[in-house]
């Protein structure tokens, strides 16, 4: 009897060994009959975050010249679209009714004003007659109110020589800031009037130049400390505003942030906001595409960076493939963040240490046993 029980005993590890022996043996033949492909192992690296935003340029100032006075146009001081300075010259208007009214004015002024040294003689004669009844009341009264309107005439003679002053220098028509001009409306011996709706000429300031984009509620909240260093404009903090133009090109001139909005829009979930850019060459114009980049250069991160090659994507948005240690192919969704090179930073999905396949994509699904060939990964 016990014969027989060692005997099964034996049996029964006989058996298992030779089972165990066959599944390793059909996983290696498997693994070796699997297509091959190549994988990185993710491994943690200092990067430095970054985010990018699209907008367009646009100008600091954008103001149509309107007339403030009417008249014959006797001279244009420019050519269409050249770059003006601050108080210069542009339209002439006749003067020569100004002028008239500039010397009409100051002579009423005179008027006014030795009437008045008459009726404050008067007003201090009247004043010493009253008081003996020399004469009435009523010659009193005149001589009072006779002085205050000499007064109030003054008084309306200095207001319309300030009024003509204007008016003559208003003839002589003035770049309100530095900047481009448009096209002229008009040309010499045009009729001009100081009512009509049409614009002499537009100008636009475009040194410095602003760069409007607008950042989505999620992102804000993300890079909102970075946004707001970059305000402040602490030069303890090492910040990088970039421009980049819609032929590929790097804008030369760093930025600053100008401004940021107080609110997010309800209909897009965005919250407006400006850079601001030098632009003494005037080589930007208003109205240009481009991608902003704001970056704090001294501060780091650990994070992951996955090759490009890696990533797909469908409806459901971005994906990789990972193998696992059986050499079984998963699908994983991932959050992708920054590019940096052709890698790109990991935000969700994935661990360090975890292997995905960057070639051989086509020949594999998820569930698939694979063979893979690690590739070095060269994280940065």
């Amino acid at each position: 009897m016990k014969a027989k029980y060692k005997f099964a005993l034996v049996s029964i590890a006989i058996s298992s060994a030779l089972l165990s022996g066959c599944k390793t043996g059909d996983i290696a033949t498997k693994t070796a009959q699997a297509p091959s492909v190549e994988t990185v192992t993710l491994t943690e690296t200092k990067i430095t975050p970054y985010h990018t935003f699209i907008g367009r340029t646009e100008a600091v100032n954008d103001v149509d010249i309107m007339p403030r006075v009417g008249g014959e146009l006797t001279a244009i001081h420019f050519r269409d679209g050249d770059m003006v300075e601050k108080g210069q010259l542009l339209f002439e208007i006749d003067d020569r009714p100004y002028r008239a009214a500039l010397a009409y004015a100051k002579a009423s002024l005179q008027k006014a004003k030795a009437q008045l040294v008459q009726t404050t003689r008067d007003a201090e004669r009247v004043k010493k007659l009253i008081k003996d009844k020399s004469i009435s009341e009523q010659q009193y009264d005149d001589a009072i109110a006779a002085h205050a309107a000499a007064i109030a005439s003054v008084e309306e003679a200095k207001a319309t020589l300030v009024s003509a002053r204007l008016d003559l220098e208003f003839s002589s028509v003035r770049a309100p800031f530095s900047g481009r001009v448009g096209f002229s409306n008009f040309r010499v011996g045009d009729r001009i009037s100081k009512i009509q709706l049409v614009p002499l000429v537009s100008i636009t300031q475009i040194d410095p130049i602003r760069f409007g984009f607008d950042v989505d509620e999620k992102l804000y909240r993300r890079v909102r400390s970075a946004i707001d260093v970059a305000h402040r404009n602490d030069d303890k903090l090492d910040v990088d505003l970039t421009l980049t133009l819609s032929d590929g090109s790097l804008y030369p001139l760093d930025g600053k942030i100008y401004a940021v909005g107080n609110k997010i829009d309800l209909e897009t979930g965005s919250i407006r906001a400006e850079a601001q850019f030098d632009n003494p060459t005037y080589a930007l114009m208003p109205g240009e595409y481009g991608h902003l980049t704001i970056k704090l250069r001294n501060k780091t991160i650990d994070g992951l960076l996955i090759p490009s090659a890696a990533v797909q994507q469908d409806q459901a948005g971005d994906y990789v493939m990972v193998v696992g240690d059986d050499h079984v192919v998963s699908r994983r969704n991932v959050e992708l963040g920054q590019t940096y090179g052709v890698k790109r930073a990991v935000l969700t999905g994935l661990a360090a240490n975890e292997k995905v396949i960057v070639n051989g994509l086509q020949k594999v699904r998820p569930g698939a046993t694979v063979k893979d060939v690690e590739l070095q990964s060269e994280q940065g």
